[in-house]
């Protein structure tokens, strides 16, 4: 039904092949500066876009809001994220000798041990239409309350309620979150909370058991359980500007269930529930962060406040799309509109209204693309970024640098 549902603030535009009301947003800009650069699985090849309707997976009362989402499909050297026998994972050949799964418990079982450290999350935003509320899933990290969930959950709530299993309520505060690999840390006020067991999304291959536990459509379907497979280990997908690479799963997954667990035959969870693609000729494909990347994430945030290690340029664009350009009149690609004082791109002598047209040698005209390649890279690499500029191609060389707390 081409639905777009998330909890993040109105962005307008066109963004690709998906057309997007435009918002009072300044919905061409987007911002690498420290703490905002978007995360991109960091793999090669060739990537041919499928547009695909998907909807993250938590539930509005009022207050819907729309974003573009698109997914990737790999073809060629690094062809196919399947992991079965005689598929490629990164460029290699990969065959498994196929067996049961160690140590499984029945799906009664994991139930009985997963439901005391699934939550459910209530939100309240104040807008000016009003108030909105929504609701979705999250997972007890801690026993002294930290709770793990996804950033559109929570994004842009000025009240957080948390739910435990036991029925009581809490109110929770916000240790950190992060657009870009849509994870969110909360925090509330509790001891000898149940902790969730955490197993390796890395150990996961095609076939295995992936259950769902959450709060679809709201409080009202609390603690539903969903079961199916592990439909790909790795399937790249493009929500807004940020490309993910997620685990794709055919267990059901709603709107409420984000932020909630993926879990495997053993009881441990080893995603975090955020999207589906939503449309009427679709079925069964859900998605979920794995969770070696979402710990990564959110041990940072506890940490810090902000994830460490993203390389960062120091530059704001406006970025326009070929569709963008044909509806509003702009010229298409990437367009600087701000460099920050002290910058690696400053000092490799990017300048503002230069028009970024490649990146390592390969091609980018949004984005979307700039930030997949970028984060190819690590801090400190020294990179060549093809500009055009008075008429002129100009080859410079920047070193990235690290971003820190927004």
């Amino acid at each position: 039904m081409n639905e777009y549902n998330n909890n993040e603030q109105n962005r307008g535009g066109y963004n690709d092949d998906i057309y997007m009301e435009p918002s009072s947003q300044n919905y061409f800009t987007i911002s690498d500066s420290e703490g905002q650069s978007p995360r991109t699985p960091k793999k090669k090849g060739k990537i041919l876009k499928a547009v695909c309707a998907l909807a993250l997976a938590a539930c509005f009362t009022a207050g819907v809001s729309v974003g573009s989402i698109a997914l990737y499909t790999k073809y060629g050297q690094n062809g196919g994220s399947a992991n079965s026998a005689g598929n490629t994972v990164g460029g290699q050949k990969v065959v498994y000798t196929l067996s049961s799964e160690t140590g499984a418990l029945t799906a009664q079982e994991i139930f009985v041990k997963a439901s005391p450290w699934v939550v459910a999350i209530s939100c309240s935003s104040e807008s000016r239409f009003g108030t909105s509320q929504s609701t979705g899933t999250g997972i007890i990290m801690t026993e002294d309350g930290y709770i793990i969930t996804n950033n559109h959950v929570i994004e842009g709530a000025t009240s957080i309620v948390v739910t435990a299993g036991d029925g009581n309520d809490y109110q929770a505060s916000v240790v950190g979150s992060e657009a870009q690999s849509d994870i969110a840390v909360l925090k509330i006020e509790a001891t000898g909370l149940q902790a969730a067991e955490f197993g390796k999304s890395s150990d996961l291959v095609v076939g295995d058991t992936a259950i769902v536990i959450g709060n679809p459509l709201g409080l009202t379907f609390a603690d539903t359980m969903t079961q199916g497979i592990i439909s790909s280990i790795e399937r790249e997908v493009q929500i807004d500007e940020y490309i993910m690479s997620l685990i794709q799963i055919d267990a059901a997954v709603n709107p409420g269930n984000s932020g909630g667990p993926l879990i495997n035959s053993q009881g441990q969870v080893v995603g975090v529930v955020n999207a589906k693609v939503s449309d009427s000729d679709v079925e069964g494909i859900g998605f979920a962060i794995p969770i070696d990347t979402a710990l990564d994430i959110a041990n940072d945030l506890i940490e810090y406040g902000y994830v460490q290690g993203r390389p960062v340029l120091g530059i704001t664009v406006m970025s326009i799309t070929e569709s963008q350009a044909y509806y509003y009149g702009y010229e298409p690609g990437i367009t600087v509109t701000e460099v920050t004082p002290g910058s690696c791109a400053e000092q490799g002598g990017i300048k503002v209204g230069d028009k970024i047209v490649a990146f390592n040698g390969v091609e980018v005209s949004t984005s979307t693309e700039l930030n997949f390649q970028k984060e190819k890279c690590s801090i400190g690499d020294t990179v060549t970024i093809t500009v055009e500029r008075d008429g002129q191609t100009l080859d410079l060389s920047v070193t990235l640098s690290q971003g820190t707390a927004a």
